[in-house]
């Protein structure tokens, strides 16, 4: 008689290990994540220190192209004709300067370059 007792109150449940197995696996699926999360928050990041030394180089160029006098030591004007070829017609000379601007991205040096008629 004791043997259907105890067979019809049986608890249903996890045991520790099948608790402990599923928190090990919630834990590996939220390091997965954190880590895409981590990896774009630095992509952003560093996209936006881009933007910024782009937008800094850029706005030395513009400053300078009417100005080329007293101008910072990281932009460079150089004279330069630019001859263009057109079929049936003569070579076109175009007279101008190509203006340099070298700018650090992070650790690295790079060089935006532009050309502007006189």
């Amino acid at each position: 008689m004791d043997k259907n007792i105890n067979s019809n109150n049986r608890q249903m449940g996890f045991t520790l290990i099948e608790v402990i197995l599923s928190i090990a696996i919630l834990g590996i699926i939220g390091m997965i994540f954190l880590t895409m999360f981590t990896n774009g928050i630095v992509g952003i990041i560093n996209s936006g220190k881009k933007s910024i030394s782009h937008y800094t180089a850029q706005n030395q160029i513009e400053s300078n192209i009417d100005n080329s006098t007293n101008l910072p030591s990281n932009v460079v004007t150089l004279p330069k004709n630019i001859t263009l070829s057109f079929p049936g017609n003569d070579n076109i000379i175009i007279v101008g300067r190509q203006v340099n601007v070298t700018y650090t991205d992070g650790s690295r040096s790079k060089i935006l370059t532009t050309f502007t008629t006189d």
